[in-house]
Order: C-alpha cells, then sequence, then structure tokens
C-alpha cells in the first residue's frame, strides 16, 4: 500500500512551541525544506546499491550513454561498476548531489496521535506549547495539502535496495514518506508540496494559509505559555467559536 492510500484519521494533530502562537492568528503553518530538518536523511534514504547490472543498463540506455567512452565498451563500464563496492558507492554520491528535486519541496509534519510525553517534550517546548487538533474531512484541509500529497508515514533502518530500481519503477515518491526507526513514537503523517507554490517570506520560511474552520480542537497542558492567548483568541474571535480547549494532565 503506497503511503497516500492509507484511511487518513479524522483529526491530524500539530505540536508547537509557545512562540508559535500566531499560527493561529495568522492562520498560516509552515512547511519544512529538507535542510530545517535535524535528520540528514531526511528525503535522503540510505539506498543498499547503486544498481545491478541489468538496471544499470537500462539507465545507460534510458540516458543515451554511448557504446564507447574513451575507447572503453559500454558493457565493459556497466560490469565494472556492477561489481564495484567502491564505485557504486561514488555513483551512489553523486546521484544524491545531482538530485536536487528533493530541495524543491515542502513538508507539513503532523500525528495521528494527540497526546504524547515525547512530542510534548521535543515539539512544544516540554508542554509551554500547544497542539492543533486540523478536521481532515473538513473541506478546508484541502488548502494544507492540495497541490500536493498527504501520507501515512513508515519507519525502517533498513536500506531501501536499489536506487536506480526506485527511479526506473518511478517509486521515488514513497521515500518521501520514509524515517527512520528512531522516529516512530512520532507516528507521522505528512503533506509534501512544491516550495514555489507556498508563501516565502524572509529567512528561507514557507508558509500555507489554512481555513480556522478546520481546526476541530486546541490543546494543552498544565505549562502551558500562551494558556490566556488561546483562551481569549477561541472566547473572542469569531473564526475559533466552534474550537474545544482540551486540558492534558501532564503524566510524567
Amino acid at each position: 500500500m503506497q503511503p497516500w492510500e492509507h484511511p487518513v484519521p479524522p483529526i491530524l494533530y500539530k505540536y508547537l512551541s509557545p512562540e508559535r502562537f500566531h499560527v493561529l492568528s495568522d492562520c498560516r503553518i509552515r512547511f519544512s525544506q529538507r535542510t530545517a530538518f535535524r535528520d540528514d536523511h531526511e528525503l535522503q534514504p540510505e539506498y543498499a546499491i547503486f544498481g545491478t547490472e541489468c538496471e544499470i543498463w537500462r539507465y545507460a540506455i534510458s540516458i543515451g550513454f554511448p557504446l564507447k567512452r574513451d575507447g572503453i565498451p559500454a558493457d565493459v563500464i556497466v560490469r565494472m561498476l556492477a561489481e564495484d563496492h567502491k564505485k557504486q558507492e561514488l555513483a551512489l554520491e553523486n546521484l544524491k548531489r545531482n538530485t536536487p528535486a528533493c530541495d524543491e519541496l515542502g513538508i507539513l509534519c503532523l500525528t495521528e496521535v494527540a497526546d504524547c510525553d515525547q512530542m510534548w517534550a521535543e515539539y512544544a517546548n516540554n508542554g509551554k506549547g500547544f497542539v492543533i487538533g486540523f478536521a481532515t474531512a473538513h473541506p478546508g484541509f484541502d488548502q494544507l495539502k492540495t497541490p500536493g500529497r498527504l501520507g501515512k508515514v513508515s519507519y525502517s533502518d533498513e536500506p531501501v535496495g536499489s536506487a536506480l530500481a526506485t527511479f526506473l519503477e518511478n517509486e521515488s515518491a514513497g521515500l518521501m514518506f520514509r524515517k527512520r526507526m528512531r522516529y516512530a513514537f512520532e507516528k507521522e503523517w505528512r503533506t509534501v508540496r512544491m516550495l514555489h507554490r507556498l508563501e516565502h517570506r524572509a529567512g528561507g520560511v514557507f508558509l500555507s494559509a489554512f481555513e480556522p474552520a478546520t481546526v476541530r480542537e486546541i490543546i494543552i497542558r498544565p505549562d502551558c505559555a500562551v494558556d490566556a492567548h488561546i483562551r481569549q483568541l477561541v472566547a473572542t474571535d469569531p473564526r475559533y467559536k466552534h474550537v474545544q480547549i482540551n486540558p492534558q494532565v501532564n503524566r510524567r
């Protein structure tokens, strides 16, 4: 099953630090580019090999590789690449350097988990922040995923396999929804969109608007630093009059 073929939960959550209260007032939320992530494997999974001899041949034909290069027949070059581990590693590094597409993507990380201690700690400043619950069935939720793709993230530390097989079989889109096992606690869903379709702000920040009507609930903990601001917003801003504030107990 492809990441985008999983049934979408009725509510997806976003953990935010108190400094990002403006997300609610501005109705704008950030999509992060690959370089903004702490994990250097983001959008660049590890491959076991560059490709098999057959795959390298298919790729060579697709790009019009000459029958000879520097007097060496193409079949000899292909065989050397397929059989030499060091050459495979160099080819993989070259492939990464020459695949700029992943740097043109923005990601909005969401989760199906409403109350996770580790996410409160890492993404909401140890409970001082808050969590927004978005109603995914609301028509306005489309603003956060269209044009783009929403899908469920899978977790694995195993190498993907062959880089060329992924390329040749047009399966690279699925790799945008793959992370290492250390992040499995996040139970992440993500929206992937092209950066050029988002609002570009100073400092390399990319934003998408969202409809306040898609916000179903706001979750806070006792240490929330913007508790009063959130309660005032919900009480006085007609855009959020439907929103429930759900306090959560810090279980640690």
